[in-house]
């Protein structure tokens, strides 16, 4: 019997060893929203898989539905933040605090490609511009309400809802965080203390 492959850009939460060399994925994907899949070997020194689907990787992926499980069957890695950020530790641990809260947020598998956006693109505006204390922690805060928002914790007529419906990040963008930061952070608290997760 045949079935289906997935093709998928993901972004890799997190993983588990199974057995001697199998590893459960936990990702974030375009296009079929967080998926846990079982990824066979691929904790073995020969398995062509391993490199990609590394934490914190972002890959093209390809993925079949079994019975009771996905199966992971192709990865092709397109970054990996560990190798990216290596010289820069704060970026490095502001986006492992984001995909956290991704991970604590997710649930089942629901298509949500602005959030994947917004990730993705956020991810890139960080690697390509060197951010001051003052404008990472703006990233961070900014970054977080997109997460919250996208996944239904902050109300659409939220006060600040005219940087929460765009996926566009600017440095310039950052300057105008500053003065409502203390109003962001309370709303983030606010949110997650709601959310009861």
């Amino acid at each position: 019997m045949s079935h289906h492959r997935y093709q998928t850009r993901a972004l890799v939460l997190g993983s588990t060893p199974v057995g001697e060399a199998d590893r459960f994925i936990d990702m974030f994907t375009e296009d079929l929203g967080r998926v846990r899949a079982i990824a066979k070997s691929v904790r073995e020194e020969r398995s062509k898989l391993r490199f990609s689907l590394q934490d914190f990787s972002v890959s093209d992926v390809s993925l079949v539905r079994g019975r009771e499980v996905w199966r992971l069957v192709g990865a092709e890695n397109r970054r990996n933040i560990h190798n990216e950020f290596k010289n820069r530790t704060e970026e490095r641990y502001t986006i492992i605090r984001l995909l956290s809260l991704l991970k604590r947020l997710l649930n089942g598998e629901e298509e949500n490609k602005i959030l994947f956006r917004v990730l993705s693109d956020s991810l890139s505006f960080l690697h390509t511009n060197t951010l001051n204390k003052e404008e990472l922690s703006n990233f961070e805060c900014l970054i977080a309400l997109r997460v919250l928002y996208n996944l239904g914790y902050l109300a659409k007529e939220h006060t600040n809802a005219h940087f929460l419906e765009t996926t566009d990040i600017s440095t310039n963008l950052m300057s105008h965080i500053s003065p409502i930061r203390f109003d962001m952070v309370k709303q983030i608290n606010i949110s997650l203390q709601e959310s009861q997760l």
